[in-house]
């Protein structure tokens, strides 16, 4: 019997505070040197999605047990059996990060959702752990 794969993801993490914190650090730079209002009102909207994960802390996991796969989030929840997966495609894109999708027996495809992710050599690792087919493709353009 193999072990479980558990991830959990919170929205206010470390990261995300420094991050916020050097925006609005930036920000009072900006506007101490004189910068016009509405420029720091078009820069500070970048911060506002880190802000808002910041005071709601959302709540993602992900579970690779032996008969499923499983994810949650605020906006989704999904539980595949293994039965139903062809293989699994890990994407990497331009910005380094990873997206898994897995094909389904039927030929459908679903997308894991990056806020479910957990680190992908352990998730691929897992995968094929578990006999399930896995295929890496990195940097497409289309």
């Amino acid at each position: 019997m193999l072990p479980t794969l558990t991830h959990t993801s919170r929205g206010r993490s470390v990261r995300t505070v420094i991050a916020l914190l050097a925006a609005v650090g930036v920000l009072a730079f900006l506007h101490s040197v004189g910068t016009v209002t509405w420029v720091l009102v078009v820069l500070g909207l970048f911060a506002v999605p880190a802000a808002f994960d910041v005071l709601r802390n959302p709540v993602a996991t992900f579970d690779l047990d032996d008969g499923y796969i499983e994810w949650k989030s605020n906006t989704q929840h999904a539980r595949v059996p293994f039965s139903q997966v062809e293989s699994v495609r890990f994407d990497t894109r331009w910005d380094f990060s990873v997206r898994a999708t897995l094909t389904l027996v039927d030929k459908s495809k679903m997308r894991i959702p990056q806020d479910t992710m957990p680190p992908h050599l352990a998730l691929e690792q897992a995968l094929k752990d578990r006999n399930i087919k896995t295929e890496r493709h990195h940097f497409r353009v289309i």
